[in-house]
């Protein structure tokens, strides 16, 4: 079996952190955001403190991806911490839904645009130009892993320069229609706004932890996960609180309140409609490097691991002898995620595993707390404030997961139940599979 080779730097891993957060999140969900909070600061406020919370994540993930710098991410951690169990679960999640759900959205959101640049495709159906879209990306990514990387990290330049393009618009032009004045809309409780703004914040945020799963090939991995996590993370933050001022100067935020899209509203607030075209580009070019880097990293390297480990098919694990890339685990992840566009409501499939892909998420850093962190080595980063920041990320998460509940159970929805009927299944194939393979032991 041919190992991966460590051959990404700084700028490649930075560009994948940042690239991958900055997808439709802050073009879709900024009016959700919008519409609970009763004052432009506490927006501004819920924004940089979501950005916080994906820093703490971040700070805790640098010492993880430091002191097993090995592929898989979460599944690594859990797998060294808290042994085959647990760590098969969050595997089982991210094939099944967590990961290939979330890619077969990205997907299908990247088809709907390109359709809008290209209306000779409209003779096929989104599902297959979605899958068409992924097997290019899926074929790009079974090359070298510096081949993928830099072609996402020119993705992630365009739309970061593109997104600074729309502020300056913003910014520079007078408003041609006056926004209307703000209104609270829940002055009583102010306090459960900002709650409920933090649940769609908080995807906008994930994929803070994308280079943590290829840490197995990034160089230097002491010097470079931190800079990456922590860096990419904080100027993610940075600019989503620019952009986000930029829409309140310009539409002000009863104009945002519940709005699929305040960006578009905003240009055409300063007589930049003729730009809409830009804007779809940008956020066709946002969704298809996210789709890329989530390629390459998500489910791939997740079940790459799980087949290294021993406790998934031996043949997902092996890497090309040519290329040093996981392509069986590539061509795994892309089947699974095109049956899922052509079977499934994927949307709702997502949301029904939403809470126990938060929790997840939170067990994995709780292994901060299991391991001896009492050894000098210098290669591996230590969080500062230890064990002030992976407390608060926890508590917040589980903050966040009972906000996701309530809001689904005043819907009258029990969505996110089914995350549940994920884990027993996954638990008893678990159990199958280990009387297989203890049986091909002896």
């Amino acid at each position: 079996m041919s190992e991966s080779r460590r051959v990404l730097g700084v700028f490649d891993a930075t560009s994948m952190v940042t690239g991958n957060m900055i997808g439709s999140g802050i073009f879709l969900l900024v009016g959700f955001a919008a519409e609970p909070v009763s004052g432009n600061l506490s927006l501004i406020l819920a924004w940089v403190i979501g950005g916080l919370m994906a820093l703490m994540g971040a700070f805790c993930i640098a010492e993880l991806s430091t002191r097993f710098p090995q592929t898989g991410g979460d599944f690594i951690y859990l797998h060294k911490v808290y042994g085959p169990f647990p760590s098969f679960l969050y595997g089982w999640m991210s094939l099944v839904i967590f990961q290939t759900g979330s890619t077969a959205v990205l997907a299908s959101f990247s088809a709907k645009y390109l359709l809008q640049f290209i209306p000779q495709l409209q003779f096929l159906s989104v599902p297959a130009l979605a899958s068409l879209v992924l097997v290019f990306f899926t074929t790009i990514h079974c090359f070298k892993v510096q081949i993928g990387s830099r072609f996402q990290s020119i993705l992630t330049i365009i739309k970061v320069l593109g997104i600074f393009l729309m502020v300056s618009l913003l910014l520079s032009a007078q408003t041609v229609n006056s926004p209307a004045p703000i209104q609270d809309t829940d002055p009583s409780n102010p306090y459960l706004g900002f709650s409920r703004a933090l649940t769609p914040i908080f995807f906008a945020y994930t994929g803070w932890n994308c280079a943590g799963y290829i840490a197995g090939e990034i160089s230097n991995p002491r010097k470079t996960l931190p800079i990456a996590l922590i860096g990419g993370t904080f100027i993610t933050t940075i600019i989503y609180a620019i952009v986000n001022y930029s829409f309140i100067n310009t539409l002000g935020l009863y104009n945002m309140k519940g709005q699929e899209m305040v960006p578009l509203k905003a240009l055409n607030s300063v007589g930049a409609s003729h730009w809409s075209g830009f804007l779809s580009l940008l956020i066709l070019i946002s969704v298809m490097s996210s789709l890329s880097i989530h390629t390459q990293t998500a489910a791939t390297r997740v079940i790459q691991a799980m087949g290294q480990q021993g406790i998934f098919f031996k043949f997902i694990g092996k890497t090309s002898p040519r290329f040093y890339t996981p392509v069986n685990a590539l061509m795994v992840q892309a089947a699974w995620t095109i049956g899922l566009m052509f079977l499934l409501d994927i949307e709702n499939l997502v949301d029904s595993t939403t809470v126990v892909m938060i929790m997840f998420s939170a067990l994995s850093i709780s292994t901060l707390f299991k391991i001896d962190r009492s050894t000098k080595d210098s290669s591996i980063y230590k969080i500062p404030l230890f064990p002030l920041i992976p407390l608060i990320y926890i508590i917040s998460a589980i903050f966040i997961c009972w906000g996701v509940i309530q809001y689904h159970l005043s819907q009258n929805s029990y969505l996110p139940f089914w995350g549940l009927f994920f884990l027993i299944s996954g638990s008893i194939i678990f159990y199958i599979w280990r009387k297989f393979y203890d049986n091909e032991q002896t």
